[in-house]
Parts: structure tokens; C-alpha cells; sequence
């Protein structure tokens, strides 16, 4: 019985065939199977294994998680009427739990669903200018193409939001054109075939190296809260014990408050410089010291005499009225604040806006630039030109003496994310003004204000490889949506 072919072994034959029987050289086509048809069936198949692997992951994170609350209100109601469920079923809840825990972490880590979506996202680009190809459709219907100011193609991503009035734009002339073979347009179609490779490997890129940048930062915030808890000595400084009584019948007690036989002295002697509170503090008489006679208070003693031996009990006094020296304190007195000194004044906050003046002389510098590099070739950029709107934007700030934009200064979405990680700020279009970087509708296209309100908006010119493509602030429309415009800062 013969082995059922899979459905890549079916994609691969099948595109095999129709190559074998185009008019090109065989070494053409055998670049088309070792290029073209070996990426296509690898992105499918990796499209196809991440996504179940993300299916997989995601569907035991979610229903374990419906699942673990049930478990765990059975497990108190099991553990009261069963002991042979109360010995093993808590075991349970736990496995559980760390089932999800795995299946999260794995699926934060190894992002099955991001990939799932790159991979699909390339098969089905590449699929798409193989079937043009095939069918000489598209880009290579005709022979010969007219050099002229027209905006740069739309990009694969972009076609779900062009309405049948922009593709009709779009369309070339049909007079004077010529019908072409697959020979005539072989390089035109290896040349695009590279161009989606390699800007799904510079997408990939980008990607992770801002990844690594967060996971950078992360783990110095990390190592400066370690550093700080280290050199805190206030976290590892010794307790200061309070100050000790004296011993009862000490000769020459210190003056800590108190009067002889620990009697307390008048509040008044609490008012001393060394009080920093300012209040009159009246300690309270020890509980376990005795009571001296009544006649004792007639006349202060010269000197404070020893108290009498253990052995000889001390009489114990009759007190009609309580001394003076019992009175209770007098109210504490509020504390008075003063205004405090001008030293201490609230600082400036560190996040005040940047002047008008430097913001303006920004602009000034980038407008300068802009027209300084007007008409300059973009050849140099990615893809001979072609995709050189981030890059040509870069070089106009390095002309200017600013550090380069983006992560990958060749790709818009991390030139975008600079901007709005602080290296920017949005503003809107009627308070725009020259020099202001104006973001196309879905992230495909970047340029230039050269007026104010961003009127007229300059960009790299992708049929031309040249640096002269002028439009109004949504591009002529030609990305379907309103353009983000961004004011430098630094």
C-alpha cells in the first residue's frame, strides 16, 4: 500500500511540476525549487507546527485554569465525608497548578503564537509573487515599466485596505506595453522574491533586539535596587539602648528627671535646651518604691541621705491631700512651626518640558537637512532603494548632527517606537511645522514636513531610488488613512 502523501509532499510536487514546464533555463529553474519553492514549503510547515503548538499551550493554560477553582472547593467537601480521597486527592489540585504555570512560562518564552503569525505571514507572500510569476500577472505582465514620480508599490500588507478606486490609480497604461514571457521577467521576480526574505529577516531582528534591550533594562533596575539594599546602613545599624535608672540608693544619682527616693522633680525642669520636642514631659513615680514619711516634705533634706537598711521597715505615711509634687503636668504646649527656609524649597521637577526656542532650532536644523538632500540617490538603502524611507529619514538626521533614530534606523516600526519612547512627541496637524516627521497609515512609509501644518511632505521615492517623492501629508492618500505626526525633542 502505497505512503499518503502530506500536504507539503502535495505542495511540493505540484509547484514542481509547473516549473518543469516553463520556457527558462534549467538553471533557472532549478534556483526556483532550491529558492522559491524550498522557503515556501518551510514557512508553511513552520506556521503549521507553532500554531499547534500555541493551540496546545494555550488551551491547557486556559481550561486548567477553569478547572483548578472546581478542584480545589471539591477537595474540602471530599476531605470531610472520604479519608481515602482526603490522603491522595490534594495532590491533585497542585499537579495541576503547576501544569499551568509550565504552560504559561513556556508559551511567555518561546511566543508560538507571534511566530505562528511571521511564518504564515511569509508562506503566504511568497505564494502570492510565486502564483504572479506563474500566471504573469501583477508586476509581470508587462515588458517595460515607465520611470516616472509614482509612489513606491504597495506593499503585501497593505492590499486588504485599497478600495477598487486606488487599484484602478494604481494600474499602468495598457498602450505601447508589450506582453512579456517568463524569461523576460525572471529577474524581476528572484530580485522580489530576496527582497521578502530579507525583510522578514530584518523584521525578525529588530524584534529581538528590542527584546533583549527591555531584558537589559530590567536586569539593571534589578542590579541598582541590589546595590542600594547593600550600602543602606540604616537597614544593619544597631539598636541604641535607652538610658538605665540608677540603682535605688545610688549616692549621686544623674539628673535624669528625677528628685531623691525617685520622686519626680517639678514638670518645669523638663523645659531644658536638651528637650527637642519643646514639651514639659512629668515621668511617673516608679510602682515598687516606697512612700516617704509625711514630715519629710516639711523641710528639703541638706543632702539626699542613704536610703535605710532592708531590714527596717519604713513607716507607712498617712497622706490627707497628695503633695504638689504629685500634680499632674501641666497641657503640653503646641509646637510652633516656622516657615521653612528657602533652601528647602520644592527644586524645579526634572521633567519639565524642553524650551520652545531648542525645540524650534531642531526643526530649523532637520528642515535644513531635508533640502540640503533633496534629490539625493537612495540606491545605497535596502533593496537598492526600494524600502529606503526609514534609512533616508536617518541620513537626513545624521546631516543635521543628530544620532540616528530606531533601533534598526532601516525599519520604520523601531524608528516609530523611538519616538515614542521619548525621542519625540505626537502632534497634531494643524500645530505641525517644518521639519516634523510625518508617519504614513499603518507604519509602511515615513517622510518629512517642509511646511508648516505639513502641507507638503518629502520621502524616499521607491521607483526612482531618489530622495524627491513630494506629497501632501497623507501621502496622496496612497496608504489609506490619516499620517501621525512627531515633533523631535533630541
Amino acid at each position: 500500500m502505497a505512503k499518503k502523501l502530506t500536504y507539503y509532499d502535495y505542495l511540493r510536487q505540484e509547484m514542481t511540476d509547473m516549473v518543469e514546464q516553463l520556457e527558462i533555463p534549467d538553471l533557472c529553474k532549478q534556483s526556483l525549487k532550491s529558492r522559491w519553492l524550498d522557503q515556501v514549503v518551510w514557512a508553511d510547515k513552520k506556521a503549521e507546527q507553532c500554531r499547534r503548538w500555541h493551540y496546545r499551550l494555550r488551551l491547557t493554560t486556559i481550561v486548567g485554569g477553569v478547572v483548578l477553582p472546581a478542584l480545589v472547593g471539591i477537595n474540602f467537601q471530599l476531605g470531610k465525608d472520604n479519608e481515602y480521597f482526603r490522603i491522595w486527592f490534594p495532590y491533585v489540585p497542585f499537579v495541576l497548578s503547576q501544569v499551568i504555570a509550565v504552560s504559561a512560562a513556556t508559551e511567555e518564552f518561546l511566543r508560538f503564537g507571534d511566530r505562528w503569525r511571521e511564518y504564515r505571514k511569509l508562506a503566504e507572500e511568497l505564494k502570492a509573487e510565486g502564483w504572479e510569476y506563474l500566471q504573469l500577472s501583477g508586476p509581470y505582465r508587462y515588458k517595460t515599466h515607465e520611470e516616472d514620480d509614482s509612489p513606491p508599490p504597495l506593499s503585501r500588507s497593505r492590499m486588504s485596505e485599497v478600495n477598487v478606486e486606488d487599484w484602478k490609480a494604481l494600474k499602468p497604461p495598457t498602450e505601447n506595453k508589450e506582453s512579456t514571457t517568463h524569461q523576460d521577467v525572471y529577474t524581476l521576480f528572484a530580485g522580489r522574491i530576496e527582497s521578502l526574505i530579507k525583510n522578514d529577516v530584518q523584521s525578525y531582528i529588530a524584534t529581538l533586539q528590542q527584546k533583549q534591550a527591555k531584558e537589559q533594562e530590567q536586569i539593571k533596575q534589578i542590579l541598582t535596587t541590589a546595590e542600594k539594599v547593600s550600602t543602606d546602613k540604616t537597614l544593619f545599624a544597631q539598636r541604641t539602648p535607652g538610658p538605665q535608672l540608677p540603682p535605688y540608693g545610688a549616692a549621686n544619682p544623674p539628673n535624669n528627671g528625677f528628685g531623691a527616693m525617685g520622686i519626680p522633680a517639678q514638670p518645669a525642669a523638663f523645659n531644658a535646651p536638651g528637650n527637642a520636642t519643646g514639651y514639659a514631659i512629668a515621668p511617673v513615680p516608679l510602682a515598687n518604691t516606697p512612700m516617704p514619711p509625711q514630715t519629710a516634705f516639711a523641710q528639703p533634706p541638706a543632702a539626699f541621705a542613704p536610703p535605710p537598711a532592708p531590714s527596717a521597715p519604713m513607716p507607712q505615711p498617712t497622706v490627707a491631700q497628695p503633695p504638689a509634687a504629685f500634680a499632674p503636668p501641666p497641657a503640653p504646649t503646641p509646637m510652633a512651626f516656622a516657615q521653612p527656609p528657602a533652601a528647602l524649597a520644592a527644586a524645579p521637577s526634572a521633567s519639565a518640558p524642553m524650551p520652545q526656542t531648542a525645540i524650534a532650532d531642531l526643526n530649523a536644523r532637520i528642515l535644513a537637512s531635508t533640502l540640503k538632500l533633496r534629490g539625493m540617490s537612495t540606491a545605497d538603502g535596502p533593496d537598492g532603494g526600494n524600502n529606503a524611507c526609514a534609512w533616508t529619514v536617518n541620513k537626513v538626521m545624521q546631516d543635521a548632527g543628530l544620532s540616528p533614530l530606531g533601533s534598526n534606523p532601516n525599519y520604520v516600526p523601531a524608528v516609530l517606537d523611538a519616538l515614542k519612547q521619548g525621542r519625540g512627541q505626537l502632534v497634531s496637524r494643524e500645530s505641525s511645522k517644518a521639519g516634523d516627521l510625518v508617519v504614513a497609515n499603518g507604519e509602511a512609509h515615513i517622510g518629512i514636513g517642509l511646511t508648516d501644518c505639513c502641507s507638503r511632505v518629502l520621502s524616499n521615492s521607491s521607483s526612482r531610488a531618489c530622495f524627491l517623492w513630494e506629497s501632501d501629508t497623507d501621502f496622496d492618500g496612497y496608504y489609506g488613512g490619516q499620517s501621525t505626526i512627531y515633533r523631535l525633542k533630541s
